[in-house]
């Protein structure tokens, strides 16, 4: 790895599979990926429940940082008023290991899904986001171009397209708002095309690396728990899309982190 550095931008140490399926649990996983070059880590929440678990693992480890909010298959599931769960979110912003509203969005892939309610989240949260000039993860699942649609009505507010599927298109027209794109596992998947265009239609200050960990893990391990230390196999697939030689991309990829998320 020649001394190469890389910070996971997204991953979910919080999943119970951590503790259930690998080997020394989630500090295992921890140390084997900042043993390996790993240099901090941002844990991603997705509901009120993870938001503890994730601010806990994030106040356990100096280079672990988290992000808090609720992802919109979340929020078919939770009865309390938004209003008043946002608050608790937009409360959190003031923690010093805080640093983005995440994971938001849209996801339209698993049916029954309530568009109209997943719009009103993300719309929420985009908002507190562009109040307290914090920047937000989003995710989205076969729902570009309403994700588009409705990041364009929050202009100013900065953040990434985490684990991006979206096509190159989507990506120049994203672009002059200031968004960045973040890639993982897939970009080592042989027949995601549309991945690799997409990536190779990012400049190189806009690129984040991620794992989305325990999920989407790259060639040779899927099938496998995901965790950062295989992000290193990702960095070689985003370079191999990209045409950026790898220990430029890591350091890039590090700069941008650092740089969005004010760590």
């Amino acid at each position: 790895m020649s001394g190469m550095k890389l910070i996971d931008s997204h991953a979910h140490y919080d999943d119970k599979r951590f503790d259930d399926e690998f080997e020394g649990g989630v500090d295992a996983a921890l140390r084997l990926s900042f043993d390996a070059g790993v240099d901090a880590v941002i844990n991603v929440a997705t509901n009120p429940e993870n938001i503890k678990t994730t601010l806990a693992l994030a106040e356990r480890y100096e280079n672990v940082y988290s992000a808090v909010g609720i992802h919109p298959e979340d929020c078919a599931n939770i009865d309390a008023d938004p209003e008043d769960v946002l608050a608790e979110v937009e409360k959190l912003l003031s923690h010093p290991k805080v640093v983005a509203i995440g994971e938001i969005g849209l996801d339209y892939h698993w049916e029954p899904y309530d568009k109209a309610r997943q719009a009103d989240w993300f719309e929420r949260q985009l908002a507190i986001a562009l109040k307290h000039d914090v920047p937000v993860i989003v995710h989205c699942r076969d729902a570009i171009g309403d994700a588009v649609a409705i990041v364009k009505k929050y202009r100013g507010v900065r953040g990434v397209f985490h684990s991006y599927s979206g096509s190159a298109e989507t990506v120049k027209e994203l672009l002059p708002l200031g968004w960045y794109f973040s890639f993982g596992g897939p970009v080592t998947y042989k027949n995601a095309h549309k991945v690799k265009e997409a990536a190779a239609a990012v400049p190189q200050d806009r690129l984040l690396i991620e794992t989305d960990c325990p999920y989407l893990p790259p060639v040779p391990h899927r099938g496998e728990i995901n965790y950062s230390a295989y992000m290193f196999h990702s960095l070689k697939g985003l370079s191999e899309a990209t045409g950026i030689d790898e220990e430029t991309l890591a350091a890039a990829t590090v700069e941008n982190t650092k740089r969005l998320f004010k760590i």
